[in-house]
């Protein structure tokens, strides 16, 4: 396994990486936990449970953990909750569409076992109410819903420190989405209104920095004003090549392979490694599902 540690804002911010080193893996994929003076937001992978075990070990009294808040029910996001309940005695906390879903057993495909590690452990998480501060009071984050990548999701905004922990609510690029049909389905005109939901919260935040979950930290509102570009974007060529096949007579599946190939080509390697799970497919087909207004 590989993990990493990244601190950012003059150490106040503790970002805990961890990926699986499989050989069977094209690349690594990351997920991130943060721990912001006593409150740690997410709690990694099932296969990174030994890790984030040792981690909360090594922290010293003054970083120790106080409280766990769980952005969503991926098991990328939730895999060490229960270890950090029953090991450490720690309070998970997570939203009211996420408590019924974190207490159930999961079923994932074989390419996600391979990458985020099997045998998730279900757990009670406590409900989170609209605002959370961190141990010392010194921090207050606002509890946004920011469904899309997923019903439950949320992001927390720290609005002095002009902090959003976004994680997986909005993504630096739009290529595919998961499909409905899959345990995780993704909608992409959901997606587009959470972000525009926190560019309008971050008003006027001249400094914000946006935290991912393995992406990267992304700087100022641009970044939320470019990834509703890049979808509107996308909104209008899907339904304008759409109208483009059905003037030629096309119906059926050709519609969507005609607007797959005039956006995209031809769909990756990721989509062919997920069995269609992950794919330029899915985003085309979530697009056309939104309607549009010319």
């Amino acid at each position: 396994m590989v993990v990493q540690r990244v601190y950012h804002c003059n150490n106040e911010i503790l970002e805990w990486k961890w990926s699986s080193d499989n050989k069977l893996m094209p690349q690594p994929f990351w997920t991130s936990i943060f721990l912001i003076d006593g409150l740690l937001i997410d709690a990694g992978a099932p296969g990174g449970v030994e890790d984030l075990h040792k981690f909360v070990i090594s922290l010293d009294s003054e970083n120790m953990i106080e409280k766990c808040v769980i952005t969503h029910n991926h098991e990328d996001h939730c895999g060490g909750g229960r270890m950090l309940q029953e090991e450490f005695n720690i309070p998970v906390f997570a939203s009211k569409l996420a408590i019924p879903l974190l207490m159930k057993e999961k079923t994932y495909p074989d390419y996600r076992q391979m990458t985020w590690g099997v045998n998730f452990q279900p757990f009670q998480a406590e409900l989170i109410k609209d605002s959370i501060d961190s141990k010392s009071g010194k921090y207050l984050f606002d509890v946004i819903n920011t469904p899309g990548h997923a019903p439950e999701q949320i992001s927390l905004i720290e609005r002095k420190q002009q902090w959003a922990f976004i994680t997986d609510a909005v993504m630096p690029k739009y290529q595919m989405i998961f499909g409905k049909d899959t345990d995780i389905p993704e909608d992409i005109s959901l997606i587009y209104q959470s972000i525009k939901k926190l560019y309008e919260l971050t008003m006027e935040m001249e400094d914000l920095l946006l935290f991912t979950s393995g992406k990267g930290v992304f700087k100022g509102r641009s970044f939320l004003k470019d990834r509703m570009d890049e979808i509107n974007s996308l909104h209008l060529d899907a339904h304008r090549f759409h109208t483009e096949a059905k003037q030629q007579g096309l119906h059926g599946k050709q519609l969507l392979r005609y607007v797959l190939k005039e956006m995209y080509t031809r769909e990756n390697f990721i989509g062919t490694l997920t069995r269609g799970g992950l794919s330029h497919k899915n985003l085309i087909i979530s697009l056309l599902e939104w309607s549009i207004d010319y």
